[in-house]
């Protein structure tokens, strides 16, 4: 038996569906189909935008703070709490593996 490569598609195949080959390709990922873009933005959106602006806006550093901090550590007299440090990597710890295991 000769097989002929000539053919194409084969449109009296029906699938599970009862949709024909023809019928299935043509719902394809593979068809040139023509393609619009629509996009909507709704009102959250705007708002977060205007957060965003907001927030990108605020000074998050205690400039007061970093300065003392830095004449500190200049003078020799800048002093790390360990007991403080520790309890907050303790507890930074547990929030992260809570958060974890609620996913």
């Amino acid at each position: 038996m000769k097989i002929d490569t000539r053919v194409k598609n084969v449109t009296t195949v029906r699938g599970r569906d009862g949709k024909t080959a023809r019928n299935q390709a043509a719902t394809s990922p593979l068809d040139p189909a023509p393609v619009s873009d629509d996009v909507r933005l709704t009102s959250a959106s705007s708002k977060l935008s205007e957060y965003e602006a907001e927030l990108a806006g605020l000074d998050v550093a205690d400039s007061g703070k970093i300065e003392t901090v830095r004449q500190a550590i200049a003078d020799g007299s800048f002093t790390v709490d360990e007991e403080a440090v520790a309890e907050g990597l303790i507890q930074e710890s547990i929030d992260t593996i809570t958060h974890q295991a609620q996913r």
